[in-house]
Parts: C-alpha cells; structure tokens; sequence
C-alpha cells in the first residue's frame, strides 16, 4: 500500500516521539522539555530577548524581536501596559469592529443561537491574540477569563459573555484588582453562571460567595470557614439581574426587599446591619486587598507566565500587590522585569497558546473562523466551554493527552488545509536557505543554533512537511 505524504509525515511525527497510542510512559518522553529548554539556568546559546518575548506575548516573533531591539525592554514592557485601541494597526482595528455580538445589547443577541455566539467570541479571541500589537492585554484576557471562568452553555451565559469579556475583563486587565472584582460580581453573565440572582433573604445561594472565597480572592487554604461563606452570601441577597417579561434583561439590578439587613461577621469583621448594597461592595473590597488573596493571586499569575518561581518571589510581589492597592500593572512590571522570570523553568503551552503561536510564527494570515477552532476543541480547550468555575488546568499533565492532536494541526496548519487560514512558507526565506529560515522564524534563533541542533538533524522533505516537524517538536511545546 503506497502511503500519501501527509501519511508519511504523519508516521513519521509518531515515530520520532517514540509515541505508542495509549503508552502513558512515551506521551511523558515525548511531552518533555529538551534539556536546553528544561535547564534556562544555564542557558546554552537560548538568547534572554527569545526567552521573554516568549513568555510575555503568545509567541515571539522576527517582528517582535526587532521591536524589542528598537524600544529596550522597559520601554516596550511600558507600552504593553498602556494598551491603545488606536494604536493598533487599521487592518486589525477594522476587522475586530465587525463582531455583531459586541455591537448589541445582550437582551437583543436572543435570535442568535448559542453556538453563533461562541463561534464568534472564539473568533473574536483567536484575531487578537494573533494579530494584536498588544500581546501583553491578550495574555492578561486570557489569565482572567479562567480565573473568573463562566461556562456559555449554562443556561443563558452565552448571551452576556460577550459584554462581559470587553466590559469586564478586558477594560480592568491591567488594572486595579478590587476594580475588576466589583465588576465580575456585577456581571450578569458571573451572576447567571454561579447562581447569586437567586439569592434571597431566607434563602441565601451560597454559589457565588463560595466560589468568591475559594477561586476569586483568598484560595484553597485562605483562612476562611464555612460560616464566613454563608455571611458573605447574606452580604449578596438582593444582588440579581434586572428582568422583563421573566427574561434577564443584561443589567446588574439591587433588590431591596430580597437583601438580608441583618448584622454579619466575616473573618473577624463586623458588618453592621442595614447596610443594604453596599455590605457587598465592602465585602468585595475586604477580600481584595485581604494577604492571602495577594498571596494566591501572585501565585496564579506567576505560574500562567512560567512553571514555577521561588516562594521568595511569590512573596515581593504579594508586597508590590498590596502596597499599590492591588495594582495588576505593578505586579506584571514587578514580575517581567525580574531576574527569577528568565530564569524559570519553562511552562508547557495550553492549546489556545499553542495554536496562536503557531499562526504567530508561520506569520499566518486567518480569519480564526470554524475550521480553526475545530483544532481547538479536538486539543480539549474550547474558549468558555469549561463547565467547572476553576477554569482551564495549567500544566503539562492535564494536556498530556493533546499530542496527535497538535500534530494533526501541524500537519493541516503547514499543508494549508484549513480552510480560512494560510501560510506562505516560501516567502519566509529571504537569503537564507529554505530550511535555515524556517528554523529562524519558527524559534528566532540563528539556524545553528545549539538549541536546535537536533531538531535540525532530523529535518527531510518538503517544506510544508520541515515546518509541520518544528511545530510539533518539543522544542515548539514549551515557552
């Protein structure tokens, strides 16, 4: 039986890994960082410029390391943290207008089915992290939509997603934490997905206050009791959606005569009675700039930028946190900027990061359209499809079982069998060799490079087929 090339390369991704289907042990050989990658202590011949962009953007590029060149480190991570709308270039700006899920109220996204709805939010996401000048504000959208993750297809969740994803998460993303919390609280789509628009006097939901304590603010082992989780409840009654002819309508709505005015008392602090809407705020507030929401938060962010950081770290930016009133931009500048950030251990891409670093590298033109976000789902990480409030796992065990399917997308992507997305290898050569320069674009490194050296051993056949192995090369796994 003759064998197409795709079949070939396909058999011979497999082979290369030593992958065999359902072999736990090969998937753990295959999904191992190179020892050049795993050891960034040492550092043989991985410039420091390659390592950051790496991890501050969704994929470093030839472009983005001739900024970086340009600007300098601080100046550039400065203009991350100022995100400009107009600064971006027309071509973006003018496609991202044309979302009609953003251009409407959520009371009137109703004759669109729940799938249109998505398809386009995953669209909308897929563009900007491609294809934005501002890498840093779409790495921070993404951090925040699973730290305070709401599941689309839970009821009507669909609908207000996409108000929440530019009102909420994106307007306070390098912002002021307690900011940010205040809003998702208000949220419709948060209020809807943890069940706090039925909370009532008599009857309090203790959805969204357990999740508020456990997941939002203060962790796992925050030093709160399961009392403190029922008086904060008490502090939301009333806290609902405004409704007509029994439809939620898409705005916050405080109603008096469901909010419990007693007297409450959360992690030894009294609230006094009568306080109405506002215990809530003081709530929110109290948990924000609580230590052990600066201590968890920290945490988070450092482990979705690398693997891991010294304790040490996690506790001078708990400082920074709470000294600036919990100031996202001085936490991220804190952070970046440090010596421990480069010298991390690497962090396995999630799906969504692999994919748009992918497209990032082959300089990729796409309208992030269906076919695109099939690959998605087939690596397990559908945008706003996780059911649990925790949000999308980090870490190379909870994707371990992602590895065909990342090949198959490598495959497709450099082949240009997906439909809506294509890449021109050929016009990435200039003066070098074919393959030097895919090997330079891909990981801008010089093609001779120690790190990709046995990578570059093990490079035949077509183009399309020396591109598709970068990508699914360990090397590519991990940032």
């Amino acid at each position: 039986m003759q064998l197409s090339r795709r079949e070939c390369l396909h058999l011979a991704l497999v082979a290369g890994a030593g992958l065999l289907t359902g072999c736990r042990s090969a998937l753990r050989r295959a999904m191992a960082p190179p020892p050049l990658i795993a050891g960034l202590a040492r550092r043989r011949g991985l410039p420091d410029d390659t390592i950051w962009l790496n991890r501050v953007t969704f994929g470093v590029t030839l472009t983005e390391l001739e900024r970086l060149a340009e600007m300098g480190r601080v100046a550039y991570l400065e203009q991350q943290l100022h995100p400009n709308e107009e600064g971006e270039e027309w071509l973006v700006r003018l496609r991202l207008r044309g979302f009609e899920i953003f251009q409407v109220a959520p009371a009137e996204l109703g004759d669109l089915p729940i799938p249109e709805v998505l398809r386009q939010l995953q669209q909308h996401a897929i563009l900007r992290a491609v294809y934005s000048r501002y890498q840093l504000q779409e790495r921070m959208v993404d951090f925040w939509r699973d730290h305070f993750n709401v599941y689309a297809r839970k009821g009507l969740c669909a609908y207000y997603l996409p108000q929440y994803e530019r009102d909420v998460l994106r307007r306070h993303a390098l912002g002021k934490f307690p900011d940010l919390l205040k809003a998702t609280a208000r949220s419709p789509a948060m209020l809807l997905y943890l069940d706090n628009y039925r909370n009532r006097r008599g009857v309090p939901n203790e959805n969204y206050a357990r999740e508020l304590m456990e997941l939002h603010t203060l962790g796992v082992h925050g030093g709160y009791t399961q009392k403190d989780v029922q008086e904060v409840a008490r502090c939301f009654t009333g806290w609902t959606v405004e409704e007509r002819f029994l439809r939620p309508r898409g705005r916050f709505r405080f109603d008096p005569s469901q909010h419990d005015d007693g007297e409450k008392h959360i992690l030894g602090r009294r609230i006094p009675a009568g306080g109405g809407e506002e215990e809530g705020e003081q709530v929110l507030q109290m948990l924000a700039m609580h230590p052990s929401t600066a201590r968890h938060l920290c945490a988070k962010l450092c482990a979705h930028f690398v693997a891991q950081v010294p304790e040490a770290t996690v506790r001078r930016l708990s400082e920074v946190y709470l000294s600036t009133g919990g100031d996202i931009s001085e936490v991220l500048r804190e952070l970046l900027l440090s010596d421990e950030f480069l010298q991390s251990p690497p962090a396995f891409k999630r799906p969504f990061d692999y994919i748009v670093s992918a497209l990032r590298a082959l300089y990729a033109l796409t309208d992030g359209n269906r076919p695109l976000q099939e690959h998605l789902e087939k690596m397990g990480q559908p945008l706003y499809q996780w059911p649990l409030p925790d949000g999308y796992p980090h870490g190379e065990e909870a994707w371990e079982g992602t590895l065909l399917a990342r090949w198959n997308f490598a495959i497709a992507l450099c082949a240009n069998e997906i439909r809506g997305t294509h890449v021109d290898l050929s016009a990435l050569a200039g003066n070098l060799s074919a393959t030097d320069a895919l090997l330079q674009t891909v990981f801008c490194l010089p093609p001779d490079a120690p790190a990709l050296r046995p990578l570059r051993e093990r490079l035949h056949g077509t183009l399309a087929q020396q591109a598709a192995l970068m990508l699914a090369s360990p090397q590519f796994q991990w940032r």
